[in-house]
């Protein structure tokens, strides 16, 4: 038997390509024409975002060109504040700025209340790619200060110092009693009657008095203990010496009893008016309670508890010599010079027997030496104010000045909050 094809499938599956490819066409027309919106939304987010920024260049530079003003009242051919006002401009690409589209700047200027000063808002305004108004607004004071005195934010005043502790000048010991007069008193050495008298605003020494009782504190002092003054203007230099035979020596913890010196101040250059005045006196530091206050105070190395009115005190252990100078400048108001130490009943040298003089010196300003008046130099160059810190550093001559415990050439201490770094001064 023979077996006769089935001619009737092909019949039913006549035309199914042609669908399947109309099907696929359109939804590929579909996604062009969804990926064709997408694209046009992006372009006009994009340009509209440009446009914003744009925008807002414009605005901020005509609020700085208000702000830029010369003069306070109208002036011919320059800006003022007086001149500050609403305006309305079209801004477009033939007036220098590139953009595809044109902006509209409308500012409005009104007087802030009774201050000398205006508010500004300054709108920009355009129309983007599909045909919407947009716009930004910026507002600003305008301040109405007369641009001459902008200067005194770059340059100090020529003789005013920086207020200090109590509003007094840096340059005036924070030891010092302020009389409030105008000037503060302090006594070089607790022991004697010598008062130097300070101008709370300059910081210079301008009188030495003497006291009628020699025993009166510098917390103590007023104004009508003060006699027999005369004028006597000049910087002060002062510091504290420290003593330590510790081998290596610790210029931290150099607290050994001072041994007897005095303190030579030698100017050079010139012809200076008087001589320095140098003083010295050997401290110790004790804590006592006053009250329900718990004070720390330097006192002289032989006083006792009961020299302070007190029962008793807290001995530190902590021994140094302060010393001041007071250094009398020439014509031009400078100075300059070399401090050394004058031993008493010991000596400076190289030998065996011997002490070393090192000064805490170091680099503060990060020049990569010591080169200014406060770092304490070997030699003073021009100075032309007061100076304090200048310590100095006593060891044994057979041992090297102490470079600092810190990392670093100047040996700067992390936790100590002080630069401990000391150079050779003497021999």
């Amino acid at each position: 038997m023979m077996t006769v094809p089935n001619r009737s499938s092909p019949r039913h599956d006549r035309g199914t390509t042609l669908l399947e490819a109309l099907i696929a066409f359109a939804v590929l027309s579909l996604g062009i024409l969804t990926i064709g919106r997408v694209q046009t939304h992006l372009r006009l987010g994009s340009d509209i975002a440009r446009q914003r920024s744009e925008a807002v260049r414009l605005g901020q530079e005509d609020l700085e060109m208000l702000r830029g003003y010369s003069s306070i009242e109208a002036t011919p051919g320059a800006r003022s504040f007086a001149e500050i006002a609403s305006v309305a401009a079209a801004i477009d690409g033939a007036s220098g700025y590139a953009t595809n589209t044109s902006y509209r700047l409308s500012r409005d200027v009104q007087p802030l209340g009774a201050a000398s000063a205006k508010l500004a808002s300054v709108s920009v305004g355009w129309t983007d790619r599909s045909g919407a108004d947009r716009y930004i607004v910026l507002s600003s004071i305008i301040g109405g200060h007369d641009p001459v005195y902008s200067a005194a934010l770059s340059i100090a005043p020529a003789g005013t110092p920086v207020t200090g502790a109590f509003g007094r000048s840096v340059r005036i010991p924070i030891g010092a009693k302020n009389l409030g007069d105008g000037r503060s008193a302090l006594k070089p050495v607790s022991t004697d009657s010598t008062v130097l008298v300070f101008d709370n605003v300059t910081g210079l020494v301008g009188v030495r008095c003497t006291l009628a009782d020699p025993a009166l504190a510098t917390r103590d002092i007023a104004s009508a203990a003060l006699l027999d003054c005369v004028n006597w203007t000049g910087y002060l230099l002062s510091g504290t010496v420290r003593f330590s035979s510790a081998s290596p020596p610790d210029a931290a913890h150099a607290v050994d009893a001072p041994l007897p010196f005095t303190i030579d101040a030698a100017p050079v250059g010139g012809i200076y008016p008087v001589a320095p005045s140098c003083n010295s006196e050997a401290l110790k530091t004790v804590g006592y309670s006053s009250g329900t206050t718990a004070r720390v105070e330097s006192v002289p190395v032989a006083a006792t508890p009961a020299s302070l009115g007190l029962a008793s005190w807290v001995d530190s252990g902590d021994r140094y010599a302060a010393y001041h100078c007071v250094v009398f400048p020439l014509a031009n108001g400078r100075w300059s010079g070399r401090t050394t130490l004058v031993p008493t009943g010991w000596t400076i040298g190289n030998g065996s027997t011997d002490r070393r003089v090192c000064r805490y010196s170091s680099d503060l300003d990060g020049s990569g030496k010591v080169d200014t008046n406060i770092e304490h130099p070997s030699d003073y160059v021009a100075v032309a104010s007061s100076l304090a810190h200048q310590n100095f550093l006593v060891i044994g001559a057979l041992q090297g000045c102490p470079a600092g415990d810190g990392p670093g050439t100047d040996g700067a201490v992390g936790d100590a909050f002080a630069n401990l770094a000391t150079r050779d001064h003497q021999p």
